[in-house]
């Protein structure tokens, strides 16, 4: 932006611009007419827009965000979080095909939020938003683009599931818990165990599969999270961030069923003469772990028995602990720490719903004893009231 302005007997000109992602600034005075201060302000204006353009990429999109990701994600994240960069990569590809970097304007990129918005739900907007934003973000530092065209982009999408339909009430849960701890007898009830665990501990799906018996300490009643299940390549990997990386308390039905589990496990693999080649806690009759697609299948079938009364996914089984432990009024820090969030932000965040819910309990718990401390004034005694 140019700033054309009078001295003593000239004009001068404060020229300011973006280049490399860096504000940089000339000033020039010493022009004797205010259209001359003009015209050298606007043949240097052109001069930097076409240094800007000769810098600009022309690699297409996805090849972009693959470098952006590889350069600035990929060493910092887990096996699933990158699954799920890669599936914006994809989503990216299958729209703008081969289109370069620097053709793509504001009003493309919100007819791709647009198409995305027909059959992906808000949620899934939200997040391919998220992360293409913050790759465009580096891109216009870097000097590949004349502007961050994802920004104020207009988000929509089909709706999602309600807050109280990703977790179980109380009832279903007791319920659910129940069934499954009188129906694990054989190695092939390997997902009623791994229900029963993730109910009782909030695990994520990775968490509960990647856990090894070296984990489990019978003695404190404790399980430790160390590592995740990668079920696509079929090895352990990191956890999702550091904060998972925890050693929570666990309950004496869990730590029973735990060792009535390594039961089922050791006497199957004596009898078929195999071996359990990672360890694995929750163990398949494959000597693998139960793949993410046929735990949530199984949970399926116990809504059609109806087992439960809602379908819900193992990650609601997460949900459906936190629930219960936010109802019962245990503290946002000790949930925090159990969940292995980042911090009780997170928490606050994820389940927002729930919070304000038990806000709502407590405030008209306030109000009821405020009015019943009204309606029931102490008494005074004869002595006090000669005093």
């Amino acid at each position: 932006m140019a700033s054309i302005y009078k001295l003593d007997k000239s004009w001068a000109v404060r020229l300011s611009y973006q280049e490399n992602g860096r504000r940089q600034r000339v000033n020039k005075a010493g022009f004797p007419t205010k259209s001359a201060a003009r015209a050298w302000a606007t043949a240097q204006q052109a001069e930097i827009q076409k240094r800007g353009t000769s810098k600009l990429s022309k690699q297409s999109v996805s090849d972009y965000f693959q470098d952006w990701f590889d350069t600035f994600k990929k060493p910092r994240v887990a096996p699933a979080t990158e699954r799920r960069y890669m599936a914006t990569k994809s989503v990216i590809n299958a729209y703008f095909g081969n289109r370069a970097l620097d053709s793509i304007d504001y009003a493309d990129y919100q007819k791709f939020i647009n198409h995305l918005s027909k059959d992906h739900k808000l949620g899934s907007v939200k997040k391919v938003h998220s992360q293409f934003h913050a790759s465009i973000r580096k891109a216009l530092q870097m000097g590949k683009v004349p502007a961050d065209f994802t920004e104020g982009a207009e988000i929509s999408g089909l709706p999602g599931k309600k807050p109280e339909d990703k977790f179980l009430e109380l009832d279903d849960m007791q319920r659910m818990l129940e069934y499954c701890l009188n129906h694990i007898k054989f190695i092939t009830d390997v997902d009623r165990a791994m229900y029963v665990c993730a109910l009782l501990t909030g695990f994520r799906y990775e968490e509960v599969a990647g856990l090894t018996w070296d984990c489990v300490n019978f003695e404190k009643h404790t399980l430790t999270v160390n590592k995740a299940w990668d079920h696509v390549e079929h090895k352990f990997g990191p956890t999702k961030n550091e904060s998972s990386m925890r050693t929570i308390k666990i309950d004496s039905r869990l730590v029973l069923m735990l060792k009535e589990w390594r039961q089922i496990v050791n006497e199957y693999m004596n009898r078929k003469h195999r071996q359990n080649p990672h360890n694995l806690v929750f163990l398949a009759r494959s000597r693998g772990a139960v793949s993410p697609d046929t735990v949530n299948h199984l949970l399926k079938k116990m809504y059609e028995q109806g087992i439960i009364s809602k379908p819900i996914t193992f990650h609601g089984l997460r949900h459906t602990h936190a629930s219960y432990l936010i109802s019962s009024g245990i503290s946002t820090h000790y949930i925090s720490e159990r969940l292995g969030h980042k911090n009780t932000i997170v928490t606050e965040t994820t389940y927002a719903h729930l919070f304000k819910k038990k806000r709502i309990e407590e405030e008209n718990r306030a109000m009821k004893m405020l009015e019943d401390l009204d309606h029931n004034p102490p008494k005074i005694s004869h002595k006090n009231s000669q005093k």
